[in-house]
């Protein structure tokens, strides 16, 4: 799920001067903003006249028409009905459930992928269906499900990010099955960890 994001490699660039993840830890507002700024493609459906958001102007738009928009954006023609998603990337509930299958059954011990974009993509289909269940009340019903699933696939993904933390340093091909937000827990806990192994004397001794 999701495109390349300049956080992949931990680090920032704000004005120029780069800023690493021994320095900075990004929040979930940088990754958020990364990701909603990220383009995407959408198709229009129905004809709009201009319409201005965030200082620019989108449009005119017409039926057929192919358009790539920053996602903030592309997210509001689609709620209006102008547009609709031309390379599905959204996360759905049919798709948290298998995530959620993957995550707990018994012999799961590793971490498995999960998409540097779960996190906003999560958000953004609760916020989806908690809006639609406003008029629909089997969307309320998926609404719930949806909350009591994450909540278990999160319990469970930190869990097992304490315990890579604790561990020693893992390999790029373990840490690439983390999320952004996760890659930054990972990194804040093993810091925290190594600093508390040597206050303690046992940095030197095999735990």
């Amino acid at each position: 799920m999701g495109g390349k994001s300049y956080f992949a490699d931990d680090s920032l660039s704000t004005g120029g001067e780069q800023l690493h993840s021994e320095d900075y830890f990004p929040t979930f507002d940088d990754y958020n903003l990364d990701f909603q700024n990220r383009t995407v493609k959408i198709v229009v459906i129905r004809e709009s006249a201009e319409i201005s958001a965030g200082g620019k102007t989108f449009g005119p738009f017409r039926i057929g028409q192919e358009i790539d928009a920053p996602r903030w954006i592309a997210e509001e023609l689609v709620r209006s009905g102008i547009a609709k998603w031309k390379e599905e990337d959204r996360l759905d509930l049919a798709t948290l459930s298998k995530m959620h299958w993957r995550e707990t059954i018994p012999t799961a011990r590793q971490i498995p992928a999960i998409g540097e974009d779960f996190y906003p993509m999560l958000r953004s289909l609760l916020a989806d269906l908690k809006t639609q269940s406003r008029s629909d009340p089997a969307k309320g019903r998926d609404f719930e499900k949806a909350v009591h699933l994450s909540k278990d696939i999160v319990n469970c993904r930190i869990r097992k990010i304490v315990s890579l933390a604790a561990a020693p340093a893992q390999t790029e091909d373990v840490l690439a099955n983390l999320a952004s937000e996760e890659r930054s827990l990972y990194l804040t806990l093993s810091r925290v960890i190594t600093e508390w192994r040597k206050k303690t004397g046992s940095s030197e001794v095999e735990l």
